[in-house]
């Protein structure tokens, strides 16, 4: 046997996330009509594109549903204590971290456009080294090694062709055409 012991879930994130997957599979399930369509009466029922993605999405709108009924009643029943409901919402916020990283992300893809590849990708990579704190020398070396390494691959290797940005208009012709070309 291991000595493994899981942790007991918390009700209040539990309960967000199954009204999450309620929300969400009764939405997919509202949307059908727009995802696909029912098909020709010809062929016979079973064969109707709907069919199958309608049958899934009721059952699992079901399940969600008495997920959501039986967290409810356990939440009346015993109602959370105050370390639960400050456990809960810490949780919940720890939802939120990876927006952060997207946030970043979003931004490394709007600076492609205006300051090219190259550098886009070297102050992504070295913001993120510096978000999760890997600052000595070592890290940096490989940050800057890695963004040289993709511009490399993309570039260079796979022949990935970008339209050139806005930054590169203030170099001179011969430079300008040097960089669009590889970074």
């Amino acid at each position: 046997m291991s000595d493994f012991t899981e942790t007991e879930a918390n009700r209040i994130e539990s309960f967000a996330l199954t009204l999450l997957f309620a929300a969400l599979s009764v939405t997919l399930l509202a949307g059908i009509g727009i995802a696909t369509r029912w098909g020709p009466e010809s062929a016979g029922w079973w064969t109707r594109p709907m069919l199958m993605p309608g049958i899934a999405l009721v059952l699992l709108v079901g399940a969600n549903l008495i997920t959501l009924a039986r967290d409810v009643a356990d939440l009346r029943r015993n109602p959370p204590s105050l370390a639960e409901r400050v456990e809960g919402r810490a949780l919940l916020l720890g939802w939120l971290r990876p927006v952060e990283f997207l946030a970043y992300y979003g931004i490394y893809v709007f600076a492609i456009q205006h300051a090219g590849y190259f550098p886009s990708t070297l102050i992504f990579i070295m913001v993120l080294m510096f978000r999760v704190r890997l600052t000595t020398p070592r890290w940096i070396i490989a940050g800057l090694g890695a963004a040289l390494f993709m511009v490399a691959v993309f570039r260079m290797g796979l022949g990935v062709w970008m339209p050139a940005p806005e930054l590169y208009e203030y170099f001179p012709d011969g430079v300008r055409s040097a960089l669009i070309r590889w970074f």
